[in-house]
């Protein structure tokens, strides 16, 4: 489809939608918000000379999609509309200008292509597509609306109704940090112009009985302040699930049913549905196209046709400018900014005669036309502020809207620095400045607004320590924080290293020649080869913090130019004389591990012997984590699950030597933040203790805690102990 032939389509399909058009540079961004399992995400398949790729439709079809290239060949990034994809467990964010990178990974593009190219064609202000979109959901299961579910809020992936809430979550993360993820947003307000659903596969068998029911309560629920994105009548676009072949599926006849004025009469003119089963519009968009005009055979993804996920998109657009714009008034947020706090709200088609804001019961002397739509409160005092705003409207009753914006610092961090303890924070809004106590007393009374960290070169020299930051103006909730300096209480532990080393912000300290762990004599040394030795491990500021567990000190980290080194420490002998490398004896091992989003890596916590020829410990890497056992100097590795990255991990391993010659076993585990102790024999959970891997290893042999890292990997808070809860309950006093 040319980009002159969509023009002329929209048209005639946003005839209504333009009409309530404002005609000024300050229009709201309009946002759209996409939803739904891995055909939503998008398996389109961008290059390569396969049958209907994206590159193969431009090589092709050169007049039609030229637009879409540069004149080198790469792909045009739109500047007017804006993505962002999150929320994916163990993925970074995804946000820039509206490429073809928005599919399941790098390479793949979604229905948001076709979507927003139509989108940003036809209006004068920015378009943002948020994409909320999750591989393998169901709707009668994890997009479980809430008033049908009647369930209690999920708190994990698996819970019913988890990606539900994940939806508005985003929606709401999005839209309050918009500045963060687009930087070209100036304050104009927002929009929430409509929603896309696609979405059925994962619904196939029993859930599909239920599909029609769940689906109308989806579109009330998500419409609705109480469940969902506060905007009554959001317009609705639904592409059925056309790659189920059967044409008279119950889950396609229930996505169709939504456009049934007879049965959904509330429906009728804000919900409209893309029948894939057919062709679409003058155009005749032809959406299922058979291996042999795909890049691949793979059905249930739409053969990773890039046409299809194209054609998806802009029939869907066209749908979603047919439809009406909600009459009234609606969704009124309030957020922090540098500025102070930035009040949102949006209009119908049903213009207000007058508009008054309320901050705390009493009116802001301001005067806000009647098509405004977003407001920077200057003079809100730091804390919590109420706003309403009231819209006197010219045939409806009066409109009042309400939320609530509190802005105080919702997090004091610390850190051991290299002359005291520094604290950080990171607060949204405008003040004037900021006191900082110390157990009580006032160690810094008046810092600048600007401030974000500040460093106690007095803190005491031991004992737990208590930290308050509050703004010198409003009525904020003090943000609090306690540091223990000392001395270290292992909690049970024989073998405890937290990493509790001095290090500063700009200039990482060393952790070779640092010394002190329980459990360990001796310094940190280099396990590579001469001519090596640049290489140097970082004690990196801030501990990683798992649940409840305690944590204290700063954490080891490598740098981005380092691959697989390993450092040492030496063990002091505790654990032999604890009985706990003896034959038949029951060890425990743990530690926290973190890989950020944005890059890759591994990191490897290992009790080893001198001559590196038996050893035990855990290995996080990219993909997965695993168990490590080194016998004979042979390394052996098991898959305990998955690794997400962008996501601090705890990992518990149980150690039984065997004795009369009976093998070792070591039963790795993946405790949940509450912290309690896995049930034994418990498989398919999402955190679960695996089944033991047997082998035999001389456990008297191990001398010494090894550190293996590569990329940015971080490592904290390892424990060796007699029982579970020595090495999940230690930390500090």
């Amino acid at each position: 489809m040319t980009r002159l032939t969509i023009s002329a389509m929209i048209a005639i399909a946003a005839m209504t939608s333009l009409a309530h058009a404002q005609e000024r540079e300050e229009l709201p961004v309009k946002v759209y918000v996409l939803v739904g399992q891995s055909n939503m995400l998008g398996y389109g398949t961008v290059e390569g000379d396969k049958p209907n790729t994206l590159r193969d439709i431009v090589k092709k079809e050169p007049k039609k999609y030229q637009f879409l290239i540069n004149a080198d060949g790469t792909w045009k990034e739109r500047s007017d509309v804006w993505v962002h994809l999150g929320g994916s467990p163990g993925k970074p964010d995804r946000y820039s200008g509206l490429t073809p990178n928005y599919g399941g990974y790098s390479g793949l593009i979604g229905p948001e292509f076709g979507f927003g190219h139509m989108m940003g064609d036809v209006y004068k202000q920015p378009v943002l597509l948020i994409k909320a979109t999750w591989g393998g959901k169901s709707l009668g299961n994890d997009f479980l609306p809430p008033s049908i579910g009647k369930y209690p809020k999920p708190t994990k992936p698996g819970h019913p109704g988890f990606y539900y809430y994940e939806v508005v979550r985003l929606v709401k993360e999005v839209t309050e940090n918009i500045n963060t993820f687009f930087p070209k947003y100036q304050g104009q307000g927002m929009e929430i112009a409509g929603l896309c659903y696609h979405q059925g596969w994962n619904d196939l068998g029993d859930l599909s009985l239920k599909y029609e029911k769940n689906l109308a309560a989806f579109i009330d629920d998500i419409r609705s302040a109480k469940y969902g994105l506060g905007v009554p009548d959001l317009p609705v676009v639904i592409a059925t699930s056309g790659m189920i072949r059967d044409p008279e599926h119950k889950i396609k006849q229930s996505q169709l049913a939504m456009g049934d004025k007879t049965k959904y009469p509330r429906f009728v003119g804000n919900v409209a549905v893309v029948n894939t089963n057919k062709p679409y519009g003058p155009e005749k968009l032809q959406f299922w196209f058979e291996p042999k005009d795909s890049p691949s055979a793979q059905g249930f993804h739409w053969n990773r046709n890039a046409r299809t996920h194209l054609n998806i998109g802009t029939a869907m657009a066209t749908e979603m400018l047919k439809l009406k714009k909600p009459a009234l008034p609606a969704r009124l947020v309030s957020f922090g900014v540098d500025q102070g706090v930035q009040v949102n709200w949006q209009l119908g088609s049903e213009v207000p005669k007058s508009v008054k804001l309320l901050r705390n019961g009493k009116p802001l002397k301001v005067n806000l036309p009647a098509s405004q739509t977003a407001f920077t409160d200057t003079t809100a005092l730091p804390g919590k502020n109420s706003y309403e705003l009231v819209l006197e409207m010219p045939t409806s009753p009066t409109r009042k809207l309400t939320a609530v914006c509190d802005t105080s610092i919702p997090c004091l961090r610390s850190f051991r620095s290299m002359e005291g303890v520094t604290l950080q924070w990171a607060p949204r809004g405008k003040f004037d400045g900021f006191k900082i106590t110390r157990d009580g007393k006032e160690i810094a009374a008046n810092l600048s607004g600007e401030a974000r960290s500040y460093e106690d070169k007095q803190a005491p020299e031991k004992g737990l320590v208590k930290y308050s930051i509050l703004p010198t103006t409003g009525n904020a909730t003090p943000a609090t924080t306690v540091v223990n300096r000392g001395p270290l209480d292992p909690g049970g532990a024989l073998l405890y290293e937290p990493f509790d080393y001095p290090s500063d912000l700009e200039r990482p300290a060393t952790l070779f020649g640092k010394k002190g762990a329980v459990g360990t004599k001796g310094p940190y040394y280099t396990l590579q080869d001469k001519g090596d030795d640049k290489w140097k491990p970082m004690v990196t500021p801030g501990s990683l913090r798992y649940g409840n567990l305690s944590v204290t000190g700063n954490r080891a980290r490598t740098s981005t130019r380092s691959s697989d080194k390993r450092c040492a420490i030496e063990l002091d002998g505790s654990l032999a004389k604890a009985g706990l490398l003896k034959d038949g004896a029951t060890m425990w091992i743990s530690y926290v591990s973190f890989m950020p989003a944005s890059s890759g890596g591994q990191n490897t916590v290992t009790l080893e012997s001198d001559d590196r020829k038996d050893g035990i410990g855990f290995l996080h890497k990219e993909s997965q984590l695993e168990t490590i056992v080194v016998s004979d100097g042979k390394v052996a590795r098991r898959r305990i699950g998955p690794a997400w990255k962008g996501r601090i991990v705890l990992m518990v391993g149980k150690i039984v030597w065997g004795k009369d010659g009976e093998n070792d076993n070591f039963y790795p585990m993946w405790p949940e933040q509450n912290l309690k102790q896995p049930k034994e024999n418990t498989k398919g959970k999402y955190r679960f203790l695996r089944e033991p891997g047997a082998f035999n290893i001389n456990q008297t042999r191990l001398t010494r805690l090894v550190l293996q890292q590569g990329g940015e990997n971080s490592c904290d808070e390892i424990r060796v102990g007699p029982t579970y809860e020595s090495v999940v309950g230690g930390g500090t006093k």
